[in-house]
């Protein structure tokens, strides 16, 4: 079995994670058995949730210290102990952050490269991000025709995509809620929303105002935070605000805060819906079709930002969580 090189947690970050609360170490691949597959890891998929597996609970499953931190990842098969896989296979699945990957065959999925690129099976055709964002469209904030739809985050994986949905879905107006002047030009000028919020720049609530006078019908929000208060101050009669993530309170899972303008759901008339992917299986098959067509078509714009080497894949999580990607952040792992 080959040498392994992986990330592993060496402690658990006392308010927002650094670089020294991870670790590299080399050990060799756990063994192989029936019903395994040993994958060689090409790219690592860098997302939000990592962030709530590093301090010991939270709704995803957690890393131990000295134990690999979760990731999704894609790669090829080198090693199978399932007649259903056989050595070559493109596969992606809960790799986490290591070079090699040794788990049950049936955790695995096998990557149509006739649908999209291996990667795209970690951003557009993924569950964590491309289902994310349609599901949580069509089925949760049930788009229809003419609305005025806000996404927060939404220069990221989910968001950016999300935004694009809407709009293919029949939305009316799509606003997109990102920091700075370069991501809000990225969301207008390439993605095709019909306009920004820099929240770096402040007032968010006035923002939204001037750019919505009629009111927000639906907010997929992907932060939390100030950034959900500003918009709960901006709902239009009957919206629906959509919980897809809160990444401004993944840094301090022991003290999460909820909006201080939730009173605003009842005086609106409006709905607070929360959502994750895992309870709508039935809704994959279709919502992959959908993105895969978009793909094809070129309908859906992909951006993916790029880092190489599993030794950066602490600084990548870093660097994600202060918002330094556009689209879809991956980490080539060699």
């Amino acid at each position: 079995m080959p040498q392994n090189r992986k990330i592993v947690l060496k402690s658990h970050p006392k308010g927002p994670v650094g670089v020294e609360n991870f670790d590299m170490v080399t050990d060799q691949t756990g063994p192989m058995a029936a019903g395994l597959v040993c994958v060689k890891v090409d790219h690592l998929s860098i997302d939000a949730f990592i962030r709530t597996t590093l301090d010991g609970g939270g709704f995803h499953q957690s890393a131990k210290l000295g134990g690999v931190v979760p990731a999704l990842g894609v790669g090829t098969v080198v090693e199978s102990g399932d007649p259903a896989f056989v050595v070559g296979d493109i596969v992606t699945g809960p790799m986490c952050s290591q070079e090699y990957a040794v788990l049950p065959a049936a955790m695995c999925g096998k990557v149509d490269t006739r649908l999209g690129s291996p990667t795209a099976f970690l951003g557009a055709l993924s569950i964590a991000t491309g289902l994310t964002s349609y599901v949580g469209m069509k089925y949760v904030a049930k788009i229809s025709g003419g609305e005025t739809v806000v996404v927060s985050g939404a220069a990221g994986a989910v968001g950016s995509l999300a935004g694009q949905v809407a709009k293919l879905l029949g939305a009316g107006r799509v606003i997109g809620i990102a920091g700075g002047p370069k991501k809000c030009a990225f969301l207008v000028d390439e993605l095709g929303f019909d306009a920004a919020v820099d929240y770096k720049a402040g007032d968010v609530s006035g923002q939204v105002s001037a750019l919505a006078p009629n009111g927000v019908d639906v907010f997929y929000d992907n932060v939390g935070g100030e950034v959900l208060d500003a918009v709960l101050m901006n709902l239009a009669i009957e919206a629906r605000v959509v919980l897809c993530g809160a990444v401004s309170q993944y840094e301090n899972m022991a003290d999460v805060r909820g909006p201080k303008n939730y009173l605003k759901i009842a005086e609106r008339d409006a709905s607070l819906l929360g959502f994750t992917i895992f309870h709508y299986p039935d809704k994959y098959g279709e919502a992959t079709t959908a993105m895969a067509d978009w793909l094809a078509s070129g309908e859906l714009i992909v951006h993916e930002t790029v880092g190489t080497g599993l030794e950066n894949f602490p600084a990548a999580v870093r660097a994600l969580l202060d918002g330094g990607n556009t689209g879809k952040f991956l980490l080539k792992v060699s």
